[in-house]
């Protein structure tokens, strides 16, 4: 699963420095609306996990979780810790699932900056248990180690690092030059220039239980350059759509898809195709006690985005 996501990265321009609270006009443009990190000392949200994956060749697998996400105080340094806890299996056959969440580190700019280390994680916990020499289990603490780190990057990136002081003029579609990885191969994957659209909506709802327009949407779609899903041959995807308050960048709702198409004879012959989507979707609620009672109700599945042959 987290294969398939671990590749996004964000190629939008971000300005450097930028402060104060979401806002129009400045210096950048007229029109433009700068999204701000400001979460509060000490923040914390209930999050409903979900993931939904389909492919032509092993059916449908579907897993859901919930847990805690809690972000500071600040320490001695100016950093706080993203650490997530309480957490709930509902539906879990991915084996990702139940891997620990890491305790991510952040910055007083909201800039991602690591993981505390494992010596009393969970993880770090099984592997001692384990009849294993010194020299393997430190290579396996290093191999979890920097796969739970990427996760965690990953997610803040998604919701916050990568937005943070970005300027965009609402409803005007931007266009970028990026690339991305199209699979080459079974276990093969190649990087090409792809098309990066992004377009900001303010004015939206936050969520169902908080239908007050005040948050903002960041749709953001990636291809390779000149093709779609309707086009022949090898083909990725990737798209996210992010409900967010621009004023501090607290999440109410993010969700990214995947969508693969893959030749498996890579290496020549008849083309073997073979397609993929990946939707994963993490909703938060806000102003609630997290640590008392059952959450408010999930949120239904989102269809998928496109079907397989």
């Amino acid at each position: 699963m987290a294969s398939f996501l671990r590749p996004w990265l964000i190629a939008a321009v971000l300005s450097a420095g930028a402060s104060g609270c979401a806002t129009l006009g400045g210096a950048g443009g007229k029109g433009l609306v700068t999204l701000h990190y400001g979460w509060p000392e000490q923040a914390s949200m209930r999050v409903t996990h979900t993931l939904d994956v389909r492919t032509d060749w092993s059916g449908r697998t579907t897993a859901q979780r919930r847990f805690t996400m809690t972000l500071g105080p600040v320490d001695d340094e100016g950093q706080r810790r993203l650490s997530f806890h309480d957490v709930e299996l509902i539906e879990s056959p991915v084996p990702t699932f139940v891997e620990p969440l890491a305790t991510g580190i952040i910055d007083a700019q909201g800039d991602f900056q690591g993981i505390d280390p494992l010596e009393d994680s969970p993880a770090q916990a099984f592997l001692d248990a384990l009849p294993l020499s010194p020299r393997k289990k430190a290579q396996m603490t290093r191999g979890i180690a920097a796969g739970l780190e990427q996760d965690v990057r990953d997610k803040w990136n998604q919701w916050v690092g990568s937005w943070h002081g970005a300027r965009l003029k609402p409803g005007k579609l931007e266009v970028i030059a990026s690339t991305i990885n199209v699979g080459a191969g079974r276990k093969k994957v190649k990087e090409v220039p792809a098309e990066e659209r992004q377009q900001l909506d303010v004015g939206v709802p936050c969520s169902d239980a908080d239908p007050e327009p005040r948050c903002a949407r960041l749709h953001v779609v990636r291809e390779p350059v000149g093709q779609t899903d309707e086009t022949e041959g090898t083909y990725a995807r990737v798209e996210l759509e992010l409900v967010t308050d621009p004023a501090t960048l607290l999440p109410h709702s993010s969700r990214i898809i995947r969508m693969d198409r893959v030749d498996w004879n890579g290496q020549g012959g008849e083309p073997d195709f073979h397609e993929s989507v990946h939707v994963e979707q993490h909703t938060f609620i806000h102003g609630m006690d997290t640590t008392a009672g059952p959450m408010a109700r999930v949120l239904p599945r989102q269809p998928m985005p496109t079907s397989l042959k």
